[in-house]
């Protein structure tokens, strides 16, 4: 009874275990959607596919003229600018403009496809690199007999040494090209794998790596540094160069010389650069040669007319007494004008006067026209023609003419991005290198007992798969008369 009860204890069924609770309709966990995120972008159609967007909006970027920073944050000044373009683009201005093409390369559109991409380039990269590595330092051994009848480039040869023999002079031959050597262990017949450059395919995950650090570079410039190519300073003037820095531009001088044929010989402006109102550096620029202050660097680019102004109030406090450059032209191209806000003010000033061969019968020699808008307005509050040493009344201010004088146009850059741009050129270059001039070259050997059974006498086949290389086929030829060196060859098929 007790050995029953027991066998029966022992076959009872075990009780049903508790049913797992059902997964969360539509959950996803974090290591899953990362997973998704990843094959996403290691697409290669979404790669392809973000590289033409990238292709087509810098393409946008060099066919549409681009605006700067400063005269984009300048309501009046953009409007005045796209004023400006729409003869050429007519009813597309507007669009164009709310679109970001003409500041496409700060537009949030280019900046959102360049860190997409950037991210595109990291997953296929980090996707490849572990194949690439594997192949490099676990390569495939075996091949079958079929191989080496259908290599790319093969050649049979009989050398007259046994096959223990035979094999040890293939390794040494290799090893004295520099190949490394590794025999297949699974056999029966000896087979020698040999390859050189076995690293060289990495070159296309350097290349890849120095694309985003290009991108990046690109990225950090433009959210983190700027660049102002029309930064115009009269003579006898300073102007703060803005863009989050306390550096302000003095300038001395400026001189600008020609050869006897009318030639353009030399531009030089006489520069002193302020930080925090401390004199930091000065500097004649000249088109080659800039001026360069921490990571600031400013090039000579043009220069013109300004006209030196004095602005007082209605009760004789003087707002304003500097030189305006007219560093912008009219979109019929018969005048030139400058623009200035008055300090502690909501005035904005325009001087206006015909351009070089211009005529304005309106605006005579010695005299410009000042226009008084509110920032706030399009149309002008006082319009007058000042002549040179007189006041004009304006209503709300007066301005004196004083004199004309030249202005230097420079432009002035912080490029915080360069050295990664720098960078990954070098990268670039390298990667190139690795990918196209040493190239992964990879050989089999296999030695065969004679096939008469001749004991001093190999069967020797080498075969190499590898796409076309002109540089390789003369060294893999070389090869085999190395191997048919090592001794008397019967009979030998190359192809």
């Amino acid at each position: 009874m007790t050995d029953r009860t027991a066998t029966l204890t022992r076959e009872a069924p075990a009780p049903p275990r508790a049913p797992e609770p059902p997964p969360e309709p539509g959950g996803l966990s974090i290591t899953e959607m990362g997973r998704a995120v990843y094959r996403f972008f290691y697409n290669k159609k979404v790669g392809l596919f973000l590289i033409l967007a990238m292709t087509v909006l810098t393409l946008l970027g060099v066919l549409f003229p681009q605006v700067s920073a400063e005269l984009r944050a300048d309501p009046q000044a953009y409007a005045s600018w796209l004023e400006q373009v729409r003869p050429r683009y007519g009813g597309w201005t507007t669009p164009l403009s709310v679109l970001g093409v003409f500041s496409m390369f700060s537009s949030p559109a280019f900046k959102i496809v360049v860190i997409a991409l950037v991210l595109s380039i990291l997953a296929c990269t980090t996707h490849r690199i572990p194949l690439l590595w594997k192949q490099a330092t676990e390569p495939h051994l075996h091949v079958t007999e079929g191989f080496f009848s259908h290599a790319r480039l093969r050649a049979d040869i009989t050398v007259a040494a046994p096959p223990e023999q035979a094999a040890e002079q293939v390794r040494d031959a290799l090893r004295a090209k520099r190949f490394r050597v590794l025999d297949d262990p699974k056999g029966p017949e000896v087979t020698i794998f040999g390859d050189r450059h076995r690293f060289a395919p990495l070159g296309t995950a350097l290349a890849h790596v120095a694309f985003v650090l290009i991108l990046l570079g690109v990225l950090i410039s433009a959210n983190t540094g700027f660049r102002d190519n029309e930064f115009a300073v009269a003579v006898g003037s300073t102007r703060d160069v803005g863009h989050g820095t306390s550096l302000q531009v003095e300038l001395l001088g400026f001189a600008d010389t020609y050869h006897p044929d009318g030639r353009p010989k030399d531009y030089v402006s006489d520069v002193v650069l302020y930080d925090n109102g401390r004199e930091v550096a000065r500097q004649e620029v000249r088109v080659n040669t800039p001026l360069r202050y921490d990571g600031v660097k400013f090039n000579q680019a043009y220069f013109g007319v300004a006209a030196d102004i004095a602005v007082t109030d209605a009760t004789g406090a003087e707002l304003f007494r500097q030189g305006v450059p007219l560093d912008r032209t009219t979109g019929d191209e018969r005048h030139v004008f400058g623009r200035v806000e008055l300090p502690d003010s909501d005035l904005v000033l325009y001087v206006i006067e015909p351009a070089s061969g211009q005529v304005d019968p309106q605006i005579g020699p010695g005299q410009v026209q000042v226009e008084v808008y509110r920032q706030s307005s399009q149309e002008p509050i006082a319009t007058d023609i000042a002549t040179q040493g007189a006041a004009a009344d304006l209503g709300e201010v007066t301005v004196t003419f004083e004199r004309s004088r030249k202005f230097t146009g420079l432009m002035v850059s912080r490029d915080p991005g360069a050295p990664w741009v720098w960078a990954g050129s070098i990268l670039f270059i390298l990667g190139t290198y690795f990918t196209m001039y040493l190239r992964h070259h990879r050989v089999w050997v296999r030695v065969h007992p004679d096939p008469d059974g001749h004991p001093d006498r190999s069967f020797v086949r080498l075969g190499c798969p590898d796409r076309l290389n002109i540089s390789f086929e003369p060294k893999f030829r070389h090869l085999v008369r190395t191997l048919e060196g090592t001794g008397t060859p019967e009979k030998q098929r190359i192809s």
